[in-house]
């Protein structure tokens, strides 16, 4: 078998600054993937009881049942769901291809920004009205503000 450049070697070998940005969200959208996908299965029933962290503030089943975690009429957990996904697919799609690369960036950083805002937002929530806390959602906005640094050097590159 000859040794063909595939598009995926081709994205794999790409070692420019902009790639390792994207590949640097697209492995924090990965774990934001496994995390979402825990409280996914939770929110569907398929998951009963997930394990809390000791503590009167931690209640992950009230926090992930509470009608603060429906978003567009969905659990919020598949909701994150896509956009992870979406954020893994821009951030491959701009590898790949080059000259609607800039758009496809500004696509996904705008996935990105708005999960963040959503994190912040979901936080002040749960101090606030909710009273209490589910690990893996303070677990799920610390990924999305993680996920902000390589996206400002993605845009602060001058390639």
């Amino acid at each position: 078998m000859k040794n063909e450049k595939t598009v995926i070697n081709e994205i794999r070998e790409d070692s420019s600054k902009a790639t390792q940005c994207r590949r640097d969200i697209a492995a924090l959208s990965a774990l934001g993937l496994i995390n979402f996908s825990l409280i996914s299965l939770f929110q569907l029933g398929y998951i009963r009881k997930m394990p809390d962290l000791p503590g009167k503030v931690f209640d992950t089943r009230k926090v992930n049942t509470s009608k603060e975690a429906v978003l567009l009429g969905m659990p919020d957990g598949v909701v994150s769901l896509g956009a992870y996904t979406a954020t893994m697919a821009l951030a491959t799609a701009a590898t790949r291809f080059r000259k609607p690369s800039r758009v496809l960036d500004v696509a996904m950083g705008g996935v990105v920004l708005g999960q963040a805002l959503g994190g912040a937002l979901y936080l002040i929530n749960m101090a606030t009205v909710q009273k209490r806390a589910c690990i893996y959602c303070i677990a799920g906005a610390a990924i999305n503000f993680a996920s902000l640094k390589p996206l400002r050097r993605l845009f602060k590159r001058r390639d």
